[in-house]
């Protein structure tokens, strides 16, 4: 039997730590080396020669200590990686082995340390084979559940004909949707609207792309394994999550998936379809920072982002609209606007920070990481087809908030209701 899987993502989260140290270790060195070397320079210009000793065991001392620190680092991270790696590892497996402790991605900080790890380097994580890289999976009370009838009945006692799933952001897991210790979103719609809840959990650094792609995939099995026949499907999605949201529903349809014809609604909450600000910005600064030695070890530091942070400049949701890891520059490319299915009703949520709209605050803020125009869906230059009579602006409230609040409740449940009585009739 391998390790249980509490050790192999204890031993992990210990050993990407000790490489992300020597990294730092790295990059302090580069900054370092960038000054000293101008210092050096001007101290040349007034005494000469005599200055080249002096600098030569400068960077000798300064090498040799950084590269201690370094090889410290990778040597003691080797170390935890061999001591908990098992080839026994199984990614579907959810157990823990011979310990019945839960594993860190089972509980509400231990998932949403992996989670920050994931919207940061989550896709060079998937790549060397991480453990802590589990595939996009259904959630209850923090553990996975596979897509099979019998754990899904045992999953889901009450199962209903109505599923509605749930698509936390970046940085984000299923527990966000609990956002100050209220009831869910879907639990009160069980309640409300006799709706069944699916929290999704997901790697938000792959491309958007990607995630939609298994996104689509997953619904289609779960369609098949659901204990009752699955009547309506309706996807709600924060942040992000929107843009999984939408990109699941547009691969769907052209590859003829069939449950896209049991889909009726998608509810995007402060979802930046045409792009964020800070993810824009970090991609400029990335190159601002490359052009001098000194700042060019921060623009290393920015260019590691992920995919799935890049996809956020301009909204991707399709892996032809941009490529992830295009270098960075001050051109940040022409984004394609994907239109929503005219069959689906996409509802779409903002929020701004000020009390009124027409602040310029608000404005040019929006819920603090999202736009008004870009959760719409629309601006000047722009337009994926959102109506704008299926918007809901919400005032004096942050981007977060949007994950459990009132107004954005009573929106949702009263359209779900409504669309209900109107597909009866």
């Amino acid at each position: 039997m391998g390790r249980s899987r509490r050790t192999q993502e204890l031993g992990e989260l210990g050993e990407l730590a000790l490489a992300e140290l020597a990294s730092a270790a790295g990059g302090v060195r580069a900054v370092h080396s960038a000054i000293a070397r101008r210092t050096f320079a001007a101290v040349r210009l007034g005494v000469g020669p005599a200055v080249t000793p002096t600098q030569l065991t400068h960077d000798a001392i300064a090498a040799g200590t950084y590269a201690t620190i370094a090889a410290a680092c990778i040597g003691a991270s080797k170390a935890v990686g061999a001591l908990t790696r098992s080839d026994e590892t199984d990614f579907g497996d959810t157990s823990d082995g011979d310990d019945d402790r839960p594993s860190p991605s089972q509980t509400a900080r231990g998932a949403q340390t992996i989670a920050i790890l994931h919207g940061l380097i989550g896709d060079d994580m998937e790549r060397t084979g991480r453990t802590l890289t589990f595939p996009m999976s259904i959630r209850v009370d923090g553990r996975a559940v596979p897509v099979k009838y019998r754990a899904l009945a045992a999953a889901f006692p009450n199962a209903g004909a109505h599923l509605v799933l749930f698509l936390h952001g970046l940085f984000e897991t299923e527990s966000a949707w609990r956002l100050g210790g209220r009831p869910t979103y879907g639990e009160r719609l069980g309640s409300d609207a006799g709706t069944t809840a699916v929290f999704l959990r997901y790697n938000t650094g792959r491309r958007i792309a990607t995630n939609g792609a298994d996104l689509s995939t997953l619904i289609e099995q779960l369609v098949m394994a659901w204990p009752v026949g699955v009547k309506r499907i309706t996807l709600v999605g924060h942040s992000m999550g929107g843009l999984v949201s939408r990109s699941a529903a547009h691969q769907a349809a052209e590859s003829d998936r069939r449950w896209v014809d049991l889909m009726t609604d998608v509810f995007t909450l402060g979802t930046p379809h045409l792009g964020a600000p800070i993810a824009h910005g970090v991609h400029v600064a990335a190159a601002a920072l490359a052009v001098a030695p000194e700042t060019r070890p921060f623009a290393r530091l920015l260019a590691r982002r992920s995919a799935g942070v890049r996809d956020l400049v301009h909204g991707s949701i399709t892996h032809e609209d941009g490529h992830a890891r295009d270098l960075d520059g001050f051109d940040v490319g022409a984004p394609s606007d994907i239109s929503v299915p005219e069959t689906v009703r996409h509802y779409h949520a903002s929020a701004v920070v000020t009390a009124s709209p027409q602040n310029p605050v608000g404005v040019f803020v929006g819920d603090g990481l999202v736009r008004t125009l870009s959760a719409g869906g629309r601006n000047k230059l722009r337009n994926i087809g959102l109506r704008p009579d299926d918007g809901l602006a919400i005032n004096s409230a942050h981007h977060f908030t949007l994950l459990n609040d009132e107004r954005v409740y009573s929106w949702m449940r009263d359209a779900l209701l409504a669309d209900g009585r109107s597909s009866e009739s």
